[in-house]
């Protein structure tokens, strides 16, 4: 949420609840990193709440460089009793640019994506490479001092992207274009595989406390599909049998589609929303 993610076993029952929201929690930030965007960049600041607690601070930027080039990055820290109980940043980066060269119809051609996570116990890394077609070729993990370099092999005919984050990337850009969620893409990285299904879920008349005024959102939903036996992991749970909802408001002015809110009605911990404090184009 490969993807602005974090890995997780079951094991060590004092840590499920924790770790898998914070998994659930990462899949819902790559869904706001990308929607909020527009041609030229943004800056986004946000608060995260699962139940009644404030859980996480949120920093999410995008930008549109020179040639057709996109960075889309996030950082995520564990904040309060979450930070007490967890302490956790994590910073997720992927690039690339639009095209599509391989004529798979494809928005974009990812490039690299990495990762650096931190909790109490480790340090992790992640790098995934991809070639001239945006097909995955090599991966390479580090944790504490240990390294892994890993050949990506047999990707599947029917493979996307490597990362959940580039396929966001080509979401936004149908956005921007047709106010429209609709998409399906299925994600492969060597060692997890699923498939995400985004749709439209109409539009919602409705009051937003951060705005403290009544919008007209597109409301959209993202459903994650495991396609892999032992992914072994929570968010399959979550996410495979109830919505991650997404409103998105758009600026009359500028055109420009921003965030109103996200949730998840239920988790592990409670409900878990989003909610954006600040909008800033760069």
């Amino acid at each position: 949420m490969g993807c602005c993610c974090f890995e997780f076993k079951r094991k060590k029952l004092r840590k499920v609840k924790i770790l898998g929201l914070k998994r659930v929690l990462s899949a819902v930030l790559l869904a706001l990193c990308c929607e909020t965007a527009q041609a030229g960049g943004f800056r986004q600041e946000m608060d995260v709440e699962i139940g009644l607690f404030d859980a996480a601070d949120v920093v999410l930027q995008y930008d549109e460089q020179a040639g057709g080039r996109y960075v889309i990055s996030a950082e995520v820290q564990t904040a309060n009793l979450f930070q007490t109980l967890y302490p956790f940043i994590g910073r997720y980066e992927s690039r690339g640019k639009k095209g599509d060269a391989d004529g798979r119809g494809r928005g974009i051609l990812p490039e690299i994506y990495q990762t650096y996570t931190q909790s109490r116990s480790h340090i992790r890394t992640k790098r995934i490479f991809y070639d001239g077609n945006g097909v995955a070729y090599q991966r390479i993990s580090t944790k504490d001092a240990k390294k892994n370099t890993v050949p990506i092999r047999d990707v599947p005919a029917s493979a996307d992207a490597a990362d959940l984050q580039a396929v966001f990337a080509e979401l936004l850009q149908q956005f921007e274009k047709s106010r429209s969620c609709n998409m399906r893409r299925e994600i492969y990285d060597g060692k997890k595989h699923y498939r995400v299904v985004l749709a439209d879920e109409g539009t919602d008349n409705r009051y937003f406390d951060w705005l403290r005024r009544t919008e007209n959102s597109y409301k959209c939903s993202f459903y994650i599909e495991n396609l892999k036996e032992n992914n072994d992991n929570i968010l399959w749970d979550v996410s495979a049998e109830r919505p991650i909802f997404m409103w998105i408001g758009v600026q009359q002015e500028t055109g420009v589609p921003y965030v109103l809110e996200i949730k998840i009605d239920t988790t592990p911990l409670g409900s878990l929303t989003v909610r954006p404090k600040s909008l800033v184009r760069i």
